[in-house]
């Protein structure tokens, strides 16, 4: 009987809870105290519940949208200095102009993942066709960010990234998967990711070279082999997105580590008239002294086609679809053949057709981060070479 007592009232007591958060009015000043915004009520769909998605969403929306939260939230801040407990820097989500966000955390500027299943599927099946088309050896590496991995307390805004990986992977036919997730994962509290930029440092590209020669029967070179250089001051992609300057005292280091030698890259693309022209950079475009670097260190910047020639005379040609992620990348994979070809199909302008014609390639690549598998235009360009 006191069992039956007790749940009633626990169960009263919920609903007296919810009814309150139903008519109390909401408590605005959270928002801007907080700067984010607030979850919003979730909908009430027979998918949602089914799946578990609304009891999830909808206890984040009782949380924030309690009666008084700023108040409540005061209170605890005091209550914790007085008892000499010290918070972490403020967390906050920042909303884009697109409708992206951006969490800020501990320092870091990261992007939050939305899943975009449709585009997703375009994906796989555009890839399907590459396979189809070419006869080498097909090779796929989708790296995930760092808010997967980060104990941010709005991580919960973004989708799982190991699950569209997954889903990418499985949906493929004619290909050996590239697993360095559970590389990164390892290695989170290493400096693998940039604070103010959305993308992997020379050191987590690293672990992504360590993953694709074990796939592709290469034997990485050592890290500790390698000349290792650094240099301070980078501000990041997200930092100039996030309009946070209080950011700027979180500079990234970018270190590099260099193979034997600075290979030069024969590179075509378009100038600043739209004409296809030919030019030459280095896989390490290293400033000058006294300037600040940014990622075009790597590759010396996106090209719409590079041809790397190395030292490593073992006859073997790799063809490397890419983003940008894949530029940290390159320079490493100059250890495991003599001929790299590259081609970035955000503005390529040859065909698959093109390339088997000239060249012989033993290995293909395709390394991208998992945002790729939700822009819709990437997936058009990578339709439109094929």
């Amino acid at each position: 009987m006191r069992e039956k007592v007790t749940s009633f009232t626990f169960i009263g007591l919920l609903a007296v809870f919810f009814l309150l958060v139903s008519v109390l009015p909401k408590d605005e000043m959270a928002s801007v105290k907080e700067n984010r915004p607030l979850a919003e009520m979730p909908e009430v769909s027979f998918n949602n519940i089914f799946f578990g998605n609304f009891t999830t969403d909808y206890e984040t929306y009782l949380t924030d949208n309690v009666a008084y939260r700023s108040r409540f939230v005061d209170f605890g801040t005091k209550f914790e200095k007085l008892w000499g407990i010290e918070r972490k820097e403020a967390e906050k989500v920042a909303p884009l102009a697109d409708g992206k966000k951006l969490v800020l955390s501990n320092g870091k500027i990261m992007e939050v993942f939305k899943a975009n299943p449709d585009v997703r599927k375009q994906y796989i099946s555009v890839l399907n066709d590459y396979a189809k088309k070419l006869d080498s050896d097909m090779y796929i590496m989708i790296a995930p960010t760092q808010l997967e991995f980060d104990s941010s307390e709005y991580s919960h805004y973004a989708d799982s990234q190991k699950e569209t990986i997954d889903a990418i992977y499985s949906g493929l036919k004619g290909y050996k998967t590239v697993n360095v997730y559970d590389k990164l994962k390892a290695n989170k509290d290493s400096y693998i990711y940039f604070r103010t930029d959305h993308h992997w440092t020379q050191r987590g590209a690293y672990l992504g070279y360590e993953a694709i020669s074990k796939a592709t029967g290469h034997t990485p070179t050592p890290l500790k082999d390698l000349t290792h250089n650094s240099r301070d001051g980078f501000l990041g992609y997200l930092y100039n997105q996030a309009n946070a300057p209080e950011y700027s005292k979180y500079a990234d280091t970018i270190e590099y580590f260099m193979p034997e030698e600075n290979y030069t890259i024969a590179a075509q693309g378009p100038n600043e008239k739209g004409e296809i022209v030919d030019y030459t950079g280095k896989i390490y475009n290293i400033p000058p002294e006294n300037t600040n670097p940014d990622y075009g260190l790597f590759m010396s910047g996106d090209h719409a086609f590079a041809k790397i020639e190395t030292n490593n005379k073992n006859g073997k040609t790799a063809l490397i679809i890419k983003d940008s992620y894949a530029n940290a990348v390159l320079p490493l994979l100059t250890e495991n053949y003599q001929t790299i070809l590259v081609i970035d199909p955000r503005n390529y302008f040859g065909t698959l057709d093109d390339l088997k014609k000239e060249h012989k390639i033993d290995d293909c690549i395709i390394i991208n981060y998992v945002f790729t598998s939700t822009f819709s235009d990437y997936v058009d360009n990578l339709n439109r070479i094929k």
